[in-house]
């Protein structure tokens, strides 16, 4: 079985060292977005995630993010200040909307098929 592309370059600094499990701060930092947003995204109270942004009961929404964020960055070949801009830049095949937008609204499918519509691509 061959990992996935984006799985291939893992971003360590997404999970908290000490659970192994993905962090929701960690990912909001890297997003440069709010734990509350991150929350929101992933249909979960703020205050909660914020106590415990590593929760194992998180971990399968959290891991939509970060499949979507480690799939920019790898599409970017790793420059993620260049994964930034693409997140906030709006965009002509999602209506002109920023990726980030769909993140802010909790709607993450779109960005999910779009990110893994452009990998798929990228390595055919």
């Amino acid at each position: 079985m061959s990992a996935s592309p984006a799985f291939a370059s893992a971003d360590l600094t997404l999970f908290n060292p000490a659970s192994g499990r993905l962090d929701a701060a960690c990912i909001a930092r890297e997003l440069n977005l709010p734990v509350g947003t991150i929350a929101e995204a992933i249909g979960r109270k703020a205050p909660s995630v914020r106590k415990h942004p590593d929760a194992s009961s998180l971990q399968s929404d959290l891991r939509r993010i970060y499949r979507i964020w480690v799939s920019v960055v790898d599409l970017y070949a790793g420059n993620k200040t260049n994964a930034r801009i693409f997140l906030n830049a709006p965009n002509k095949h999602l209506a002109n909307q920023a990726p980030v937008e769909f993140i802010e609204n909790g709607d993450l499918r779109p960005l999910e098929a779009f990110v893994q519509a452009i990998s798929e691509r990228q390595s055919a």
